[in-house]
């Protein structure tokens, strides 16, 4: 009898203690077509067509929270990027520890900002560029911060995040012979009966440098992000607009990858790749619910950018972009969902035009 007791309590043991934690994912991914033509006349030159099992941000997650008195309760995340390709990254998502009360949250970790927040235009699930609304959303990041987010007031709320220096660049924590480059974050939300709306704004200190006559970088300068968005979403019908206002929080290097999808080169930048741009941006998306079926179409546009880096801050011609996506997503339950888009991404004109062109069918699961 007494062994039954001991063996018992002992299989209880691990239900207590991780009874406040909550496993969460999601594993989406399926066939991606994608080509590529670039420039025009002598210089123009296209890919073969790239057919590849592709992942679609796929991540599994763990949560929990602890009523420690007081009002208060500790709350947990860990979530982790995975892959069905291979590979992935461990708390390589949203992962912090933090107290949650009365008046509000506050967090420690690795956070979404409020611009990734805003990704309502963006319900895409993609990997190539073409297939969502990524070059929109570059500026969204989840970056090494401190968050405060205050309770919801009448449909109202706000936040406010702070990246130290030595979390933006921890090459440089013991010596600060770099600029710094500390980023600030805020955030105000709006949600009432179907209706919502959101306004972002980002700050980095010496996000790009000056460039003189002779090419050398000169003084750094603070760049900074503004996005509003809003929409609609309730009765089947779903739509979402945005505009995005990017004032050298985005260099030259950062833009074009965005449109490419090619990981950051292993070489420190050269002054041009990291010059600061003006860029001026909008997109929407609309979707209708038909039962199982939710047909969806996005499109966005940017206009010719400028150059910060030099003095007489330059419109770069024939820079500007525009992007169509259409699809569908199908439900075969709550959890689980068919995917089908295609898209169309031109940047550019004439010699420096890049267009992009894709396809996908795939499958997602939530648990």
């Amino acid at each position: 009898m007494k062994k039954t007791l001991i063996a018992l309590t002992l299989a209880t043991l691990p239900v207590a203690a991780f009874a406040d934690v909550t496993l969460y994912g999601q594993i989406k991914a399926g066939v991606e077509v994608s080509k590529i033509k670039t420039g025009s006349g002598v210089n123009k030159d296209k890919s073969k067509t790239a057919t590849e099992i592709a992942d679609f941000g796929s991540r599994i997650g763990f949560k929990g929270h602890e009523h420690i008195g007081s009002g208060l309760n500790a709350i947990w995340q860990i979530e982790n990027k995975v892959s069905v390709a291979g590979g992935g990254e461990l708390a390589g998502r949203e992962s912090f520890i933090g107290l949650e009360g009365g008046f509000g949250k506050i967090r420690a970790g690795k956070l979404a900002t409020q611009l990734d927040d805003m990704d309502q235009v963006d319900p895409w699930e993609y990997n190539s560029s073409a297939l969502g609304l990524g070059v929109f959303t570059r500026t969204g990041k989840k970056v090494t911060s401190i968050k405060y987010d205050t309770p919801v007031f009448g449909g109202f709320s706000a936040n406010v995040q702070y990246t130290p220096r030595d979390n933006a660049n921890p090459a440089d924590k013991y010596d600060h012979k770099q600029p710094a480059k500390d980023a600030y974050y805020a955030g105000l939300n709006y949600e009432n009966s179907g209706f919502f709306a959101q306004y972002g704004v980002g700050v980095q200190k010496n996000a790009y440098n000056l460039i003189d006559a002779q090419g050398n970088p000169g003084k750094g300068k603070t760049g900074h992000v503004h996005r509003i968005g809003g929409g609609y979403d309730a009765n089947n019908l779903f739509v979402a607009v945005g505009a995005q206002y990017d004032k050298g929080f985005t260099n030259l290097d950062t833009y074009e990858r965005a449109f490419t999808g090619e990981d950051k080169p292993d070489r420190p930048l050269t002054s041009d790749e990291a010059g600061g741009l003006e860029i001026k941006e909008v997109a929407v998306t609309g979707a209708y619910r038909f039962g199982n079926v939710t047909p969806r179409v996005s499109y966005a546009h940017g206009w010719d950018v400028k150059e910060l880096s030099q003095s007489k801050k330059p419109s770069i011609k024939d820079s500007k972009y525009d992007q169509v996506i259409v699809g569908a997503d199908y439900d075969f339950s709550k959890r689980t969902t068919a995917l089908v888009s295609a898209g169309w991404l031109r940047a550019g004109k004439g010699d420096t035009k890049y267009q992009s062109t894709a396809g996908l069918v795939g499958l997602r699961h939530k648990f």
